[in-house]
């Protein structure tokens, strides 16, 4: 299990899960990532693990304004961009002779992720549901 114990499906439970994905979809996972803005900022020094997005994904597209692929893309690009990014550090560590057990960790985490959304629908459909009310409720404010 990737977090040691599955959640009981409770209505608070799934509330929370809907109510911190829309959350997260708001303030971290913006439809407005694919231009220079507060959200794109917010990340920090982290900020540069979105701007291929924002070169490949015109704003208010129906890639980064879109009822579900909006959102849900956005996780599969940051998820893929994680990976990309452990296995770069994981390859360099390699050519640079050190340690690579905390990359390796890293990676066999983000391998559990797919299995463990599959096999856990309680937990991962109030996840979507939050995602997606996150990105509508920006998009129908854009487009109103």
């Amino acid at each position: 299990m990737l977090w040691g114990h599955p959640l009981t499906t409770t209505p608070l439970v799934t509330t929370l899960l809907v109510v911190g994905a829309y959350l997260f979809s708001g303030l971290w996972l913006s439809n407005d990532l694919d231009i220079d803005s507060r959200i794109y900022r917010r990340w920090g020094p982290l900020r540069w693990l979105w701007y291929p997005y924002q070169k490949w994904v015109s704003h208010r597209s129906w890639l980064s304004h879109g009822f579900a692929i909006g959102p849900l893309g956005r996780m599969v690009y940051l998820y893929g961009m994680i990976e990309l990014t452990l296995l770069a550090a994981h390859l360099l560590l390699l050519n640079l002779g050190g340690s690579t057990e905390a990359i390796e960790a890293g990676l066999s985490l983000t391998a559990q992720v797919w299995p463990y959304v599959t096999a856990n629908p309680h937990i991962s459909v109030p996840l979507a549901v939050g995602l997606v009310l996150g990105g509508l409720s920006h998009s129908l404010v854009d487009f109103a």
